[in-house]
């Protein structure tokens, strides 16, 4: 009668496969966190363009002002703005900055107190409240709105700050060399006629961390 023949690992042949394993792990698990602080900090500055085409656009066709701001609770019955976009973790909110007023012909009436103000009256819509995208992501501005008035130009709201230029998004990696040309941090450049882009190579980003003053180490 043959005998079956029996397969199977030997301890020298499992103690090598675990050894490998622990090997993939070891350099798979920090890349794949380091990709997701990337797509964290990348969607955060993709967002904010988003966000400010939209502005324009809606400013434009309702012929009111149209604000963006940096808010730590864009998802409150009115959310707060902040000054510089400190302790919002990305979050923001797009609104109508105008309370709905209409004269007798229908058009809006802009001489009310709250209307341009920068701040998220009662009566304003809200069209975009987007909530910080995940992970601890700083935020440093020069200011913490931008504002576009009915002929989609950017406006700056009196008794504050200009409207920003610069918005920086970074974490605890600060600006250093990722993937690629890449950095670890983004800034959102916006220009005269309020469009955004998003800076992402570490000799565009340094002046702009420089001139914010913004602990990005």
């Amino acid at each position: 009668m043959d005998a079956k023949l029996i397969r199977g690992f030997t301890l020298w042949e499992l103690m090598t496969s675990l050894a490998v394993i622990g090997i993939l792990l070891g350099i798979g698990v920090p890349s794949l966190m380091e990709l997701q602080r990337n797509m964290a900090i990348t969607s955060a500055a993709n967002d904010l363009v988003s966000a400010l085409l939209a502005a324009r656009a809606e400013a434009v066709k309702r012929q009111v002002p149209v604000t963006v701001c940096a808010s730590p609770n864009p998802l409150a019955a009115a959310p707060a703005c902040s000054p510089t976009g400190a302790g919002t973790n990305g979050g923001f909110v797009v609104w109508v900055d105008e309370n709905g007023n209409l004269d007798g012909n229908g058009a809006p009436i802009l001489t009310d107190a709250s209307d341009g103000n920068a701040v998220v009256d009662g009566g304003e819509t809200v069209l975009i409240a987007r909530p910080a995208p995940g992970g601890v992501i700083n935020v440093f501005g020069d200011s913490g709105y931008i504002s576009y008035g009915a002929n989609g130009f950017r406006r700056d709201v009196p008794g504050l700050n200009v409207a920003a230029n610069d918005v920086l998004y970074c974490d605890d990696r600060g600006n250093r060399p990722a993937a690629g040309n890449a950095s670890t941090a983004r800034v959102v450049r916006i220009d005269a006629l309020g469009r955004g882009q998003v800076l992402r190579t570490v000799n565009e980003i340094t002046p702009v961390v420089a001139a914010l003053g913004a602990a990005c180490p």
